[in-house]
């Protein structure tokens, strides 16, 4: 079985910028005056927690590359 890295990051990368526009809406749209700050803990953690995934997978992804370019010039 083999497992494409580069896809799998990719849906990574896309599901975590995906997750963090979910999170920006929610603060966005939060009302502090009715609800408090209280209401902004979960889509903020959520928010870092997105951002933590999306860096994660761009570097899978940049690992990738430089893989796939080393196994290149290997061939070349």
């Amino acid at each position: 079985m083999q497992i494409d890295g580069l896809s799998t990051a990719l849906g990574g990368f896309q599901n975590a910028v995906q997750r963090a526009g979910t999170a920006a809406q929610e603060i966005a749209s939060a009302n502090v005056e009715k609800q408090g700050t209280q209401s902004l803990v979960e889509p903020l953690v959520e928010l870092q927690v997105a951002e933590r995934d999306a860096l994660a997978n761009a570097r899978v992804i940049e690992t990738e590359q430089k893989v796939l370019g080393s196994i290149i010039d290997i061939k070349a």
